[in-house]
C-alpha cells in the first residue's frame, strides 16, 4: 500500500495549505482588491436600484371636462395624479399621447370628455377614454392603481367605466412574454463574456498566444478567428433560449425572427470584443471571471431589465445610457413585444454598431505580445 494511506491526519499540514492559497491572494493584489470590492460595489448597486417602488411612469391626461356648476371632477382627478410620484404627468392631448405610446415615449394616455362631471353627477356613471402599453402588465398595473387612487378620492363610490385601448394592435403579453427580451440580453452580456474572457486567458496562459505569434497571423486576424467562433455561440445561445421560449412556453414574437437573430448576433459580437478588451487585464481566469461579473451585474440593475429606468435615482438613470443591455433589451423588446423594425430602432442598432467598433479597437490597441505568467 502507498505509505501516504497510513500517516496520520495532520491539521499542521492544512494549514500549511490554507497559508499558502492566503498568501497567493495577498500577492495578487488585483484579485483580492475585487475581492473585498466587490460585495461592497454590488450590494450599493442593488440597494439603490431595488429600495423603491416603480414611480415617475410617463403618462399624459387631457382633461376636457366642462364641470357640473362648480364641480369639476376631471380636474380634481387630474390634480390627485399630479400628487402621485407612481406616474410623471407630461403635457399633450390624448392623441400626441396615443402616438407617444406608439413611439415608445409613454406609457398612457388618458382623456376627460367635456361632459365627465355632468355624466358623473346626474347618473353616477361616466367614461374615460385609456390608450395604454399593455406589453408590461407589471408597468400598467402601476397605471392602474394610481388611477383607481385618485378617483377614490374623488368620485366618493360612484362608478366608472374606463374605455381601454390596447397600443401596437392590441398587445397584452403574459410575464414571460416581457421577460424573455431581457432574459436573452442578459444572456448574451453574461455568458459571453465569460466564455470569450476564459478562451482568450486559457489560452495566453497556457502559451497558446505565443505560438499564434511566430505565424503569419495579424492581431486583427487573430481576434477575428476568434470572434468567428465565439458568435457561432452567441447565436447558440440566442437559439436555444428563443427556442425554449417560443416553442416551450409559447412566448410571441411579432417582429421578424431573422432581425431579432441578426440584433443578438450584433450585439453577441460587441460583448466579445469587449471581452477581448477586458482580457488583457487579467493576470488569470480567477481574474478574467471576476471583470465578466463586474460588467455583467450592473448591467443587470441598471439596463431597466428588473426595474424601469424612469423609477431608478437620476444618478443611476444617467448612468443606464451607458450600459450596452439598456439598448439591447429595448432593440429585443421592440421586435419582439412591439413589432418594431430597423425604421423605429435604428438609432440603437446605430449604437450597438458603434459600440462593436469601439470594443474591437480597443481590444486591438491593449492586446499585448507577450504571454501572460
Amino acid at each position: 500500500m502507498n505509505e501516504r494511506t497510513h500517516k496520520r491526519f495532520s491539521f499542521a499540514r492544512s494549514m500549511a495549505v490554507t497559508r499558502r492559497i492566503l498568501t497567493q491572494f495577498r500577492r495578487d493584489r488585483m484579485t483580492f482588491g475585487m475581492i473585498v470590492l466587490m460585495p461592497i460595489l454590488f450590494m450599493f448597486v442593488f440597494g439603490a436600484t431595488l429600495s423603491g417602488d416603480i414611480k415617475n411612469v410617463p403618462i399624459i391626461v387631457e382633461n376636457l371636462d366642462d364641470g357640473f356648476g362648480e364641480i369639476n371632477m376631471g380636474e380634481a382627478i387630474y390634480d390627485e395624479l399630479l400628487l402621485d410620484d407612481r406616474v410623471d404627468m407630461r403635457e399633450g392631448t390624448y392623441l400626441k399621447g396615443s402616438e407617444m405610446i406608439e413611439s415608445g415615449d409613454l406609457v398612457a394616455s388618458f382623456l376627460f370628455e367635456s361632459n365627465f362631471s355632468t355624466e358623473m353627477i346626474l347618473t353616477g356613471n361616466a367614461s374615460i377614454k385609456l390608450y395604454i402599453d399593455g406589453t408590461k402588465p407589471q408597468i400598467k398595473g402601476v397605471v392602474y392603481g394610481a388611477l383607481t387612487d385618485a378617483m377614490q378620492a374623488i368620485l366618493e363610490g360612484r362608478g366608472i367605466n374606463i374605455e381601454e385601448e390596447l397600443a401596437f394592435g392590441g398587445a397584452e403579453f403574459s410575464g414571460l412574454d416581457v421577460t424573455i427580451p431581457g432574459v436573452m440580453g442578459y444572456i448574451l452580456t453574461f455568458l459571453i463574456l465569460l466564455l470569450a474572457v476564459l478562451t482568450v486567458i486559457r489560452e495566453d496562459i497556457g502559451k497558446t498566444k505565443l505560438r499564434l505569434f511566430s505565424t503569419p497571423l495579424t492581431p486583427v486576424e487573430r481576434i477575428l478567428g476568434y470572434v468567428l467562433a465565439l458568435s457561432l455561440l452567441a447565436m447558440l445561445e440566442t437559439v436555444l433560449v428563443l427556442g425554449i421560449a417560443i416553442f416551450i412556453f409559447g412566448t410571441v414574437v411579432k417582429g421578424s425572427i431573422l432581425l431579432l437573430f441578426f440584433a443578438g448576433l450584433l450585439y453577441g459580437m460587441a460583448n466579445i470584443f469587449l471581452a477581448f478588451f477586458l482580457s488583457n487585464f487579467a493576470k488569470n481566469e480567477f481574474q478574467s471571471v471576476q471583470l465578466a461579473v463586474l460588467v455583467a451585474i450592473p448591467s443587470l440593475a441598471f439596463s431597466g431589465m428588473m426595474i424601469p429606468i424612469s423609477s431608478l435615482p437620476p444618478i443611476i438613470a444617467t448612468m443606464s445610457k451607458f450600459i450596452p443591455l439598456t439598448f439591447a433589451i429595448t432593440i429585443f423588446e421592440g421586435i419582439m413585444l412591439r413589432g418594431w423594425g430597423l425604421e423605429q430602432l435604428w438609432f440603437e442598432f446605430t449604437l450597438i454598431f458603434l459600440l462593436t467598433i469601439c470594443f474591437f479597437i480597443l481590444a486591438l490597441i491593449s492586446s499585448s505580445d507577450k504571454s501572460k505568467d
